[in-house]
């Protein structure tokens, strides 16, 4: 690939990842009002069917984007490579270092918060039992 198609690869993942984690964000406030609204409703097998189908989605949202993002940090050791080398026309192009603790970080939050959401979701239908 040349410099080009690897810089609009770059931008096109990373316009993907702010997809998915704008996607699980959907999804988590959704269950949260979800859980406030009916979780003291819900008999027994509802309750394992929705909270299944929620988990199966939260955490498939979260091994993608981690996955697209661990792309995305190694596209830009790539772009980093090229741009340090002589000749090079990607002087203008500026990725800082630290991506991994981006990727780290955003994704230990986003598995945080599926676990609050869960606890919410059966701490909100113990409330509404009372």
């Amino acid at each position: 690939m040349n410099e080009y198609e690897l810089v609009d690869t770059f931008y096109t993942i990373a316009s993907l990842s702010d997809q998915l984690i704008t996607s699980f964000i959907t999804l988590l406030f959704a269950f949260l009002i979800a859980s406030y609204l009916v979780s003291s409703k819900l008999d027994r097998r509802m309750t394992v069917v929705v909270v299944a189908l929620y988990s199966f989605m939260a955490l498939r949202y979260i091994a993608l984007y981690y996955n697209v993002t661990g792309d995305i940090i190694a596209l830009a050791d790539i772009l980093t490579e090229l741009r340090l080398q002589e000749g090079s026309s990607l002087d203008w192009l500026e990725i800082g270092g630290g991506m991994w603790m981006m990727h780290a970080g955003t994704s230990a939050a986003m598995f945080l918060c599926f676990l609050a959401s869960i606890f919410f979701f059966f701490y909100a239908r113990q409330r509404g039992d009372e």
